[in-house]
């Protein structure tokens, strides 16, 4: 509905609300992520996209949960955070995910994050859908733990074929469990692997149309999605499909200098909530606490 007045308008503006970032050096700096928002991670593998969303995850369920664990500035605003997480993974095992998390994280840190995280875990659905040789498909793992399809072929009777997984199908099946953790802080790993998964029949659009879908329903639901990407950030930024898509993005840049990795992150846009006349750009830190940002630089819009 169209609002009647500015006071009406700026009514529904104050009622956005913000969570913070839960990275040191960007909370304070940035007012935050408005809630029902979807947000690009996008960079190389070894840019720090990882540890920033394990760190980010972290410090919000301390906040939530164990409050003496961070900063009064950080747990005072945590009214606003989700209870939980949900972490979906397509190319990374539930162990995988744990033991990248705990190579990240204090123990304090990983200990409040893993009993407030569900791991949705379909690497081997997606495998199902590949062309993998025989030998290799026939080893890979069985484990209860791992997301079963949805599909009406487990309804029917042992005398009927079971039908073929389909990528529709398991994008629904995906959606699905999404909807099912709309209250939770989601995470999408990643968003790589429905990318490669053009190169096997999926078709581009139905790529596109899961992500305007995810990025509407995060409005609905009024949570903070994390959608990674594992691309370079100056690719992804000239990515006009992509870049842009969803409600807000952070960029993570990787530079080799000699014998050590010079490493940058840049918060895009929000829709406006964010901007700003200069861009700040931040050198990405990873210490005993996790990854953490520290302002170096403001760039004008001109090279964003």
């Amino acid at each position: 509905m169209t609002p009647s007045s500015s006071a009406e308008a700026r009514r529904i503006s104050e009622e956005v609300s913000y969570i913070p970032f839960g990275i040191r050096g960007l909370d304070g700096t940035l007012r935050g992520i408005p809630t029902g928002s979807s947000v690009l991670l996008a960079g190389a593998p070894d840019a720090g996209g990882d540890p920033f969303t394990y760190t980010s995850l972290a410090r919000l369920m301390a906040a939530k949960h164990a409050p003496e664990q961070v900063p009064s500035q950080l747990s005072d605003r945590a009214e606003h955070i989700p209870e939980s997480v949900t972490y979906l993974t397509l190319s990374h095992d539930r162990e995988h995910v744990y033991s990248a998390m705990d190579a990240v994280l204090s123990d304090d840190q990983f200990d409040v994050l893993a009993d407030h995280t569900t791991v949705a875990d379909f690497s081997q659905r997606f495998m199902d859908l590949l062309p993998v040789p025989e030998a290799l498909f026939d080893a890979r793992r069985r484990d209860d733990a791992i997301e079963q399809s949805e599909g009406k072929h487990h309804e029917m009777d042992t005398e009927s074929e079971p039908q073929p997984e389909t990528f529709q199908g398991f994008l629904d099946d995906i959606s699905d469990r999404l909807a099912e953790a709309s209250d939770s802080l989601i995470v999408v790993d990643s968003l790589s692997d429905i990318e490669r998964a053009t190169e096997f029949g999926l078709p581009t659009g139905h790529e596109l149309a899961f992500l305007l879908g995810l990025r509407e329903a995060v409005v609905n639901w009024g949570t903070v999605a994390y959608v990674k990407l594992d691309r370079r950030a100056g690719s992804v930024r000239e990515d006009t499909t992509i870049n842009g898509l969803l409600h807000g993005s952070v960029y993570f840049y990787s530079n080799d200098e000699g014998y050590t990795t010079y490493r940058t992150v840049r918060v895009g846009s929000f829709g406006g909530a964010l901007d700003t006349e200069r861009q700040e750009v931040f050198d990405s830190i990873i210490d005993d606490g996790g990854f953490r940002a520290k302002a170096t630089k403001k760039v004008g819009r001109k090279h964003w």
